[in-house]
């Protein structure tokens, strides 16, 4: 069985896209389950040491693959962030679901926001030991300090190696350059959403 986490914002969850995606999931993969990551991003009145241990033991723990559903507020969010980050160092398969296009309550859609993937990365030290995590903020790419480093090991989403010929090491790496995103509308999320999360979970093995 699948265990899937969706991490979005939740103004998305208020304009009823987040539950488009969430919801058609369900109805087409029975066997499969979700984890809803809606509530850390609404957790106003929990401490920042109280969310990371929500997102960690009770979020993306168990669960396979980390979906990102991306409106037009997803990138620069805290929490969404760690998510991320969390959901790297625990070996998930990553992709991003633009949903703008979905139309909300009302009947609208809305422009198209910034990928988050793109403003998140990644840097293997020179030795290959450690993993340094990065956000873009004002214009320059600073240490993520709720996750800043982790070690570069085999049980992490992507496993950095020294061969006698390559080395990935003392190299940055945004996350768009490893893991894709897909547009909910055009890509047809309702028929095809099974196998992102498929290939999501094999590319993260």
């Amino acid at each position: 069985m699948r265990y899937t986490f969706f991490s979005f914002c939740y103004d998305d969850v208020c304009s009823f896209r987040a539950h488009v995606v969430r919801n058609s999931y369900i109805v087409k993969d029975r066997g499969n389950i979700f984890i809803d990551g809606s509530i850390w991003e609404d957790a106003k009145t929990k401490s920042p040491a109280k969310i990371k241990e929500l997102i960690d033991n009770s979020g993306i723990k168990n669960t396979s693959v980390t979906a990102i559903l991306i409106g037009n507020h997803t990138a620069n969010r805290r929490w969404i962030n760690y998510e991320i980050f969390k959901s790297f160092e625990q070996g998930n398969g990553i992709l991003g679901i633009y949903i703008n296009r979905i139309k909300d309550k009302t009947g609208h859609i809305t422009h198209k926001g910034l990928n988050p993937l793109d403003r998140l990365a990644l840097y293997v030290s020179d030795d290959g030991k450690k993993i340094s995590f990065l956000e873009l903020k004002g214009g320059k790419w600073q240490l993520f300090n709720d996750l800043p480093q982790i070690s570069n090991k085999k049980s992490n989403t992507i496993f950095f190696k020294k061969s006698l010929f390559y080395t990935d090491y003392g190299k940055f790496y945004r996350f768009s350059n490893f893991f894709k995103t897909y547009c909910w509308i055009k890509d047809e999320g309702y028929r095809n959403i099974s196998q992102w999360i498929e290939a999501a979970e094999q590319a993260g093995r």
